[in-house]
């Protein structure tokens, strides 16, 4: 049962990535902590992120421009290092309700209209600190992409822009924290037995979702998964105190 629950989680977050360019981790990731070891999961989920990535990377024609990627994929290099860290060291139960506050409090974010533009003046001005947050949270819960997401909706990136841009940030993150997970010895042979038995479902899913981009709203889509996600973080949250 845990695996068929599994490929349908899987193939859902896949579709969402796939129509939106981001969000994988961010449904995935409560869902499957409620029957694996978050330790286990997050490894699986990066390589998840990364297969998803190149899909969208190769698909996606569109040519951006260095100055509006290059910024962010630096800084989040200082955050890897960090993530992978407090994936190696903290205990599980710590995991867990960091887990459960960060979805909780990057989709209440999302919902009170955290994504509005910013000022003119501060367009130009490179993604920086979101860039070193979405490198921590990579490695070390593999749900990235918001900081990032919030700052380019902010900053007013085309979609097709958007989505390009974060495949490849999220390319490099995830080969990197997967490399890193290998050195400090946290990368099971469960995250790769699980990510293999999934990837047909990883694959599905993200064709599909990156065939419906242009046919479904993306905003009603994207509202539902951000209630789902507000619901399960404060789930995880009661469920790990009161299991304390």
């Amino acid at each position: 049962m845990e695996w068929v629950i599994s490929v349908v989680v899987v193939l859902m977050a896949a579709l969402l990535k796939g129509m939106t360019g981001f969000g994988f981790a961010l449904l995935a990731v409560p869902l499957l902590s409620l029957l694996f070891p978050i330790q286990s999961l997050i490894p699986a989920m990066t390589l998840f992120n990364l297969i998803t990535s190149v899909y969208l990377l190769a698909s996606i024609k569109l040519k951006v421009k260095a100055k509006h990627f290059v910024p962010m994929l630096l800084a989040s290099f200082a955050g890897i290092p960090l993530g992978v860290y407090v994936l190696t060291y903290f205990p599980e139960q710590t995991l867990e309700l960091a887990a459960g506050i960060s979805i909780f409090s990057i989709s209440m974010v999302f919902l009170l209209g955290g994504n509005q533009p910013v000022p003119e003046e501060r367009r130009k001005k490179p993604i920086v600190f979101a860039g070193f947050l979405s490198g921590l949270l990579t490695s070390s819960m593999s749900i990235g992409g918001p900081p990032l997401a919030l700052a380019m909706n902010r900053k007013g990136y085309s979609k097709e822009s958007f989505r390009k841009i974060f495949a490849l940030v999220s390319v490099v993150n995830a080969a990197i924290s997967s490399v890193l997970y290998v050195v400090h010895g946290i990368f099971v042979a469960f995250s790769l037995k699980f990510t293999i038995f999934l990837l047909p479902v990883i694959v599905l899913g993200t064709k599909l979702g990156d065939g419906l981009s242009q046919k479904v709203n993306q905003l009603f889509f994207r509202k539902v998964i951000l209630y789902i996600n507000l619901l399960l973080g404060l789930f995880i949250i009661v469920r790990t105190l009161v299991s304390a």
